[in-house]
């Protein structure tokens, strides 16, 4: 006999394909169907700052090819987990896997590299340099992976519709040409997985809706899975499946 609780864990915890045949407490069990494989999985993350629990036992699942939407009101710890999904800050507890890979198994090098070649991370305040040109910032990533960048900038500033302002500085850009630069520079090295941090928290509604249809598109036509936190409703329109992060905690909605 099966524990169902356990065996639900078990399934919660590790992908498995369908017709995949797994034991479980000595029991042959073959997976007849699943709708979905699950690509990234948060596992009761959670993150203390000082005596205030950000986090609490969160959890998600993400499969792949989605647009998943993590809302809450600002300060509620939506850029703490995304962080923590993208490796750059370490859960208290809990476990973050992509693709198979338990993140943070790896040391700090091996994830940064897994970062850099899986992941495009769109920060709440778009952290361009400001030296830097839009060509130049969007080519960095290219560049600290050792790659050729020239015909990939080329590519995004024609897709993302800044050519006429990639040499220009980033404090001469206006709201939308900024996000879209920043979007340029996080899908610089073809990710799979693109990361944004509010988005649109600072943009007026028709750069709003145009910034949402193109993330639409990306998802679409790059067949890039996105996972976006956000308080903003007017972008609730692109999401395919929505969390509710409440009390450290993630509610789908």
């Amino acid at each position: 006999m099966v524990n169902t609780v356990s065996f639900e864990r078990l399934l919660r915890e590790t992908t498995y394909r369908s017709g995949e045949s797994i034991t479980y407490n000595k029991t042959y069990i073959h997976i007849l169907t699943l709708r979905s494989v699950v690509y990234i999985r948060a596992v009761d993350i959670s993150k203390t700052f000082g005596t205030r629990k950000i986090l609490d036992g969160a959890s998600i699942n993400v499969n792949k090819g989605e647009i998943v939407l993590i809302e809450g009101p600002s300060g509620i710890g939506k850029s703490t987990f995304l962080h923590i999904l993208a490796g750059i800050d370490t859960p208290d507890s809990g476990k973050v896997i992509v693709e198979g890979t338990d993140i943070f198994a790896l040391n700090e090098d091996r994830r940064a590299k897994f970062r850099l070649e899986k992941m495009g991370i769109i920060f709440q305040q778009m952290n361009l340099i400001d030296d830097l040109t839009v060509e130049e910032n969007i080519a960095l990533p290219l560049k600290l992976a050792g790659k050729k960048w020239k015909e990939r900038v080329d590519e995004l500033v024609r897709y993302l519709k800044i050519e006429e302002v990639r040499h220009a500085m980033p404090a001469s850009l206006s709201g939308g040409e900024l996000q879209r630069c920043a979007i340029a520079r996080a899908l610089a090295n073809e990710p799979d997985i693109l990361i944004a941090d509010e988005p649109t928290s600072n943009l007026d509604n028709e750069n709003t809706q145009n910034i949402g249809a193109l993330f639409k598109k990306i998802n679409k036509e790059m067949k890039v899975t996105l996972i976006i936190a956000t308080h903003d409703p007017r972008i609730e329109f692109i999401g395919t499946k929505k969390y509710l992060l409440r009390e450290g905690r993630l509610h789908e909605r």
